[in-house]
């Protein structure tokens, strides 16, 4: 009794939990550069229904900062994250050149801008063109088929430098995520597998 009981709590209690929000693409590097440090990170993530469209255009400005709106008006982007790793003998390598433009956060800066102009592949791949800049942190790309190539990556605080414009040319690809079920899921199926299989036993 006590294990169908706590079966159907867990059951409930999955039920209850929001589905997982949108769809991420990350940075696979399939080509490294001589003009750019290792370790650079990408990582979007789209509305499923975004993704489900096939194509996405946005250009998304800080205008509440000359006096426009300060609501950017999309849903399509839920996010997008953009940084370096760099190893300062820490217990975890630092993020540097750090660009966070957060679950339906808005750019705060006058110069704050993001441009996509994507096609979202069949095979979980995307194509097209990627630029942000945060006002401390800029970089731009765009893809020959799935291949994307990083045309400028420059920073305030280094290592690619705003005097330094040859940092460029690391290749790779965006590549959707596949989620992973969360803990909390993984026990409830299991409870309810177990009191089903009791209950065949009797």
């Amino acid at each position: 009794m006590m294990l169908r009981i706590t079966s159907m709590l867990f059951a409930a209690a999955l039920l209850a939990q929001p589905a997982e929000a949108g769809v991420m693409y990350s940075w696979h590097q399939t080509a490294a550069s001589d003009t750019m440090p290792p370790g650079m990170n990408l990582e979007l993530v789209f509305s499923d229904q975004a993704v489900k469209q096939g194509k996405l255009k946005l250009d998304i400005f800080a205008s509440c900062a000359q006096g426009g709106s300060c609501y950017d008006g999309q849903d399509s982007l839920l996010s997008l994250r953009y940084w370096f790793d760099r190893d300062y003998g820490g217990a975890s390598p630092s993020r540097i050149n750090y660009i966070d433009y957060g679950y339906r956060s808005r750019p705060q800066y006058y110069s704050d801008m993001i441009s996509l102009d994507l096609t979202f592949l069949p095979d979980g791949l995307l194509s097209g063109s990627i630029s942000a800049n945060d006002s401390n942190s800029d970089f731009r790309m765009a893809s020959t088929g799935s291949i994307f190539t990083v045309n400028w990556a420059a920073s305030d605080e280094g290592p690619c430098t705003f005097t330094i414009p040859e940092c460029s040319g690391e290749m790779g690809q965006l590549r959707a995520e596949v989620p992973e079920p969360s803990s909390a899921a993984i026990a409830g199926l299991g409870l309810l597998a177990a009191w089903f299989g009791r209950r065949r036993r009797r």
